[in-house]
Protein backbone atom coordinates (compact mmCIF):
# COMPACT_ATOMS: atom_id res chain seq x y z
CA UNK A 1 0.00 0.00 0.00
CA UNK A 2 1.62 3.50 -0.64
CA UNK A 3 1.86 5.42 1.78
CA UNK A 4 -0.65 8.44 2.39
CA UNK A 5 0.01 12.08 1.43
CA UNK A 6 0.52 13.04 5.31
CA UNK A 7 1.52 10.17 8.08
CA UNK A 8 -0.86 8.36 10.25
CA UNK A 9 -1.43 7.56 13.78
CA UNK A 10 -4.08 6.48 16.12
CA UNK A 11 -3.82 7.52 19.61
CA UNK A 12 -6.22 5.74 22.13
CA UNK A 13 -7.74 7.41 25.09
CA UNK A 14 -7.45 10.73 23.57
CA UNK A 15 -10.19 12.44 24.74
CA UNK A 16 -8.41 14.82 27.61
CA UNK A 17 -4.63 14.44 29.57
CA UNK A 18 -1.85 13.06 28.21
CA UNK A 19 -3.96 11.33 25.11
CA UNK A 20 -4.91 14.96 23.99
CA UNK A 21 -1.55 16.39 24.64
CA UNK A 22 -0.05 13.80 22.26
CA UNK A 23 -2.59 14.23 19.51
CA UNK A 24 -2.53 18.08 19.81
CA UNK A 25 1.35 17.75 19.10
CA UNK A 26 0.97 15.29 16.92
CA UNK A 27 -1.34 17.51 14.58
CA UNK A 28 1.56 20.07 14.75
CA UNK A 29 4.05 17.71 13.63
CA UNK A 30 2.02 16.89 10.57
CA UNK A 31 -0.03 13.79 11.08
CA UNK A 32 -3.67 12.96 10.16
CA UNK A 33 -4.83 11.60 13.24
CA UNK A 34 -7.31 8.73 14.41
CA UNK A 35 -8.39 9.47 17.89
CA UNK A 36 -10.24 7.25 20.57
CA UNK A 37 -12.14 7.04 23.78
CA UNK A 38 -14.91 5.55 25.38
CA UNK A 39 -18.24 6.48 24.32
CA UNK A 40 -18.87 8.38 27.55
CA UNK A 41 -16.19 10.63 26.80
CA UNK A 42 -17.45 11.67 23.15
CA UNK A 43 -17.90 14.95 23.67
CA UNK A 44 -14.74 15.41 24.45
CA UNK A 45 -13.04 13.20 22.03
CA UNK A 46 -15.32 15.13 19.63
CA UNK A 47 -13.21 18.42 20.53
CA UNK A 48 -10.20 17.48 20.26
CA UNK A 49 -10.92 16.45 17.15
CA UNK A 50 -11.65 20.24 16.33
CA UNK A 51 -8.65 21.36 17.87
CA UNK A 52 -6.47 18.91 16.19
CA UNK A 53 -8.64 20.47 12.41
CA UNK A 54 -7.76 23.88 13.58
CA UNK A 55 -4.43 22.92 13.39
CA UNK A 56 -4.42 21.55 9.93
CA UNK A 57 -4.61 18.20 10.37
CA UNK A 58 -7.22 15.65 9.64
CA UNK A 59 -8.91 13.89 12.15
CA UNK A 60 -11.76 10.99 12.74
CA UNK A 61 -12.68 10.15 16.43
CA UNK A 62 -13.90 6.52 17.23
CA UNK A 63 -15.50 5.15 19.87
CA UNK A 64 -13.31 2.27 21.61
CA UNK A 65 -12.90 0.55 24.41
CA UNK A 66 -9.40 -1.26 24.39
CA UNK A 67 -11.08 -4.05 26.40
CA UNK A 68 -12.84 -5.58 23.73
CA UNK A 69 -10.68 -6.47 20.82
CA UNK A 70 -13.20 -6.12 18.35
CA UNK A 71 -13.58 -2.55 19.31
CA UNK A 72 -9.62 -1.99 18.34
CA UNK A 73 -9.33 -4.12 15.01
CA UNK A 74 -12.46 -1.95 14.11
CA UNK A 75 -10.66 1.10 15.37
CA UNK A 76 -7.66 0.14 12.88
CA UNK A 77 -9.77 -0.41 9.85
CA UNK A 78 -11.87 2.96 10.42
CA UNK A 79 -8.78 4.75 10.71
CA UNK A 80 -7.04 3.43 7.65
CA UNK A 81 -10.32 3.59 5.79
CA UNK A 82 -10.60 7.44 6.71
CA UNK A 83 -7.25 8.23 6.25
CA UNK A 84 -5.67 6.04 3.60
CA UNK A 85 -3.23 4.13 6.08
CA UNK A 86 -1.30 3.80 9.34
CA UNK A 87 1.95 4.85 10.42
CA UNK A 88 1.83 4.87 14.47
CA UNK A 89 -0.10 3.40 16.61
CA UNK A 90 -0.01 5.23 20.53
CA UNK A 91 -1.67 3.02 22.95
CA UNK A 92 -2.38 5.40 25.45
CA UNK A 93 -5.26 4.60 27.21
CA UNK A 94 -4.82 3.52 30.49
CA UNK A 95 -6.38 3.61 34.15
CA UNK A 96 -4.71 4.17 37.10
CA UNK A 97 -6.52 3.42 40.49
CA UNK A 98 -5.59 3.48 44.07
CA UNK A 99 -5.79 0.67 46.19
CA UNK A 100 -3.02 -0.82 49.07
CA UNK A 101 -1.88 -4.34 48.35
CA UNK A 102 -4.00 -5.95 51.05
CA UNK A 103 -7.15 -4.70 49.54
CA UNK A 104 -6.50 -5.93 45.92
CA UNK A 105 -9.13 -8.19 44.91
CA UNK A 106 -9.34 -10.40 42.36
CA UNK A 107 -11.81 -8.13 39.96
CA UNK A 108 -9.73 -4.87 40.74
CA UNK A 109 -5.99 -6.76 38.87
CA UNK A 110 -8.75 -8.06 36.50
CA UNK A 111 -9.82 -4.65 35.22
CA UNK A 112 -6.66 -3.16 35.41
CA UNK A 113 -4.94 -5.90 33.43
CA UNK A 114 -7.96 -5.51 30.55
CA UNK A 115 -7.57 -2.13 30.17
CA UNK A 116 -3.56 -1.86 30.69
CA UNK A 117 -2.14 -5.18 29.31
CA UNK A 118 -4.74 -6.72 27.01
CA UNK A 119 -5.70 -2.79 25.74
CA UNK A 120 -1.99 -2.93 24.39
CA UNK A 121 -1.49 -6.09 23.27
CA UNK A 122 -4.92 -5.65 20.88
CA UNK A 123 -3.85 -1.96 19.82
CA UNK A 124 -0.16 -3.47 19.13
CA UNK A 125 -1.26 -6.74 17.31
CA UNK A 126 -4.00 -4.46 14.81
CA UNK A 127 -1.57 -1.90 14.17
CA UNK A 128 1.29 -4.39 13.35
CA UNK A 129 -0.72 -6.35 11.54
CA UNK A 130 -1.92 -3.31 8.91
CA UNK A 131 1.61 -2.02 8.91
CA UNK A 132 2.69 -5.37 7.62
CA UNK A 133 0.46 -5.68 5.20
CA UNK A 134 1.19 -2.25 4.41
CA UNK A 135 4.75 -3.29 3.62
CA UNK A 136 6.48 0.14 4.80
CA UNK A 137 6.87 -0.66 8.42
CA UNK A 138 5.44 1.68 11.47
CA UNK A 139 5.65 2.40 14.93
CA UNK A 140 4.25 1.28 17.92
CA UNK A 141 4.37 3.12 21.46
CA UNK A 142 2.39 2.79 24.50
CA UNK A 143 2.05 4.03 27.35
CA UNK A 144 3.92 2.27 30.58
CA UNK A 145 4.91 4.62 33.34
CA UNK A 146 8.08 5.02 36.25
CA UNK A 147 5.87 2.34 38.05
CA UNK A 148 6.19 0.02 35.22
CA UNK A 149 10.38 0.28 36.19
CA UNK A 150 9.95 0.51 40.40
CA UNK A 151 6.79 -0.10 42.60
CA UNK A 152 4.96 2.44 44.59
CA UNK A 153 3.22 2.61 47.49
CA UNK A 154 -0.59 1.95 46.96
CA UNK A 155 0.01 1.14 43.28
CA UNK A 156 1.11 -2.78 43.44
CA UNK A 157 -1.54 -3.55 40.98
CA UNK A 158 -1.04 -1.08 38.96
CA UNK A 159 2.73 -1.39 38.64
CA UNK A 160 2.26 -5.36 38.04
CA UNK A 161 0.24 -4.20 34.62
CA UNK A 162 2.69 -1.70 33.81
CA UNK A 163 5.29 -4.47 33.91
CA UNK A 164 3.45 -6.11 32.25
CA UNK A 165 3.26 -3.71 29.60
CA UNK A 166 7.42 -3.25 29.80
CA UNK A 167 7.53 -6.88 28.65
CA UNK A 168 4.68 -6.92 26.12
CA UNK A 169 6.31 -3.99 24.77
CA UNK A 170 9.99 -5.94 23.95
CA UNK A 171 8.48 -9.27 22.68
CA UNK A 172 6.51 -7.09 20.01
CA UNK A 173 10.23 -5.37 19.26
CA UNK A 174 11.83 -8.52 18.81
CA UNK A 175 9.82 -10.42 16.73
CA UNK A 176 8.74 -7.20 14.11
CA UNK A 177 11.92 -5.58 13.49
CA UNK A 178 12.41 -7.77 10.48
CA UNK A 179 9.12 -5.67 9.12
CA UNK A 180 10.76 -2.47 10.18
CA UNK A 181 8.21 -1.86 12.89
CA UNK A 182 9.99 0.04 15.89
CA UNK A 183 8.35 -0.92 19.46
CA UNK A 184 8.79 1.51 22.68
CA UNK A 185 7.09 2.81 25.83
CA UNK A 186 7.37 6.12 27.69
CA UNK A 187 6.91 6.15 31.21
CA UNK A 188 5.68 9.47 32.84
CA UNK A 189 6.43 9.88 36.33
CA UNK A 190 3.70 12.20 38.22
CA UNK A 191 1.93 14.15 35.46
CA UNK A 192 -0.67 17.34 36.40
CA UNK A 193 -4.01 15.65 35.16
CA UNK A 194 -6.94 14.27 36.72
CA UNK A 195 -5.49 10.57 37.12
CA UNK A 196 -2.89 12.11 39.38
CA UNK A 197 -4.85 14.43 40.79
CA UNK A 198 -7.34 11.21 41.79
CA UNK A 199 -3.58 9.42 42.77
CA UNK A 200 -3.08 12.16 45.00
CA UNK A 201 -6.41 12.65 47.06
CA UNK A 202 -6.25 8.55 47.52
CA UNK A 203 -3.18 8.78 49.03
CA UNK A 204 -3.05 11.72 51.31
CA UNK A 205 -6.15 10.33 52.58
CA UNK A 206 -4.35 6.92 53.58
CA UNK A 207 -1.55 8.86 55.44
CA UNK A 208 -3.76 11.52 56.88
CA UNK A 209 -2.78 14.25 55.04
CA UNK A 210 -3.91 16.79 53.27
CA UNK A 211 -4.41 16.89 49.34
CA UNK A 212 -1.25 18.07 46.92
CA UNK A 213 1.23 17.11 50.07
CA UNK A 214 2.01 14.13 47.23
CA UNK A 215 2.05 16.16 44.66
CA UNK A 216 4.34 18.67 46.51
CA UNK A 217 6.63 16.05 48.06
CA UNK A 218 7.03 14.57 44.25
CA UNK A 219 7.89 17.96 42.53
CA UNK A 220 10.34 18.63 45.50
CA UNK A 221 11.93 15.45 44.82
CA UNK A 222 12.51 16.40 40.62
CA UNK A 223 15.85 18.35 40.24
CA UNK A 224 13.69 20.29 38.32
CA UNK A 225 11.42 21.06 40.68
CA UNK A 226 8.18 20.72 39.19
CA UNK A 227 6.26 17.76 38.34
CA UNK A 228 5.36 16.95 34.72
CA UNK A 229 2.93 18.83 32.57
CA UNK A 230 1.08 16.67 29.75
CA UNK A 231 2.69 18.67 27.28
CA UNK A 232 5.92 17.04 28.61
CA UNK A 233 5.20 13.74 27.85
CA UNK A 234 3.72 14.74 24.11
CA UNK A 235 7.03 15.55 23.64
CA UNK A 236 8.75 12.20 24.29
CA UNK A 237 5.73 10.81 21.75
CA UNK A 238 6.80 13.19 19.30
CA UNK A 239 9.92 12.17 19.50
CA UNK A 240 9.23 8.21 18.93
CA UNK A 241 7.12 8.56 16.70
CA UNK A 242 8.83 10.62 14.10
CA UNK A 243 12.12 9.85 11.77
CA UNK A 244 15.08 11.02 14.27
CA UNK A 245 13.51 7.76 16.35
CA UNK A 246 14.12 4.93 13.89
CA UNK A 247 17.27 2.97 15.43
CA UNK A 248 15.30 3.30 18.49
CA UNK A 249 13.30 -0.04 19.78
CA UNK A 250 12.18 -1.99 22.72
CA UNK A 251 13.12 0.63 25.36
CA UNK A 252 11.16 2.40 28.08
CA UNK A 253 12.29 5.88 27.99
CA UNK A 254 11.62 7.74 31.30
CA UNK A 255 10.08 11.23 31.28
CA UNK A 256 9.68 11.94 35.12
CA UNK A 257 12.24 14.88 35.71
CA UNK A 258 14.74 12.95 36.99
CA UNK A 259 12.57 11.77 40.58
CA UNK A 260 14.04 8.14 39.25
CA UNK A 261 17.02 7.78 37.90
CA UNK A 262 18.29 4.75 35.25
Amino acid sequence: MPAPARRVAIVTGAAQGIGRAIALRLAKDGFDLALADLQSSRGKLDAVGAEVRALGGASVEIECDVRSEADVYALVEGAVAALGGLDVMIANAGIAPTKMFLDNTTEFLDTMYQINVRGVMYCYQAAAKRMIAQGRGGKLIAACSISGITATEGQSAYCASKFAVRALNQGAAIELGKHGITANVYCPGPVMTDMWAAIDKDMTREHGESEGTLSAAMAARSPLGRNAEPEDIANLVSFLAGPDSGYITAQAIQASGGIWMS
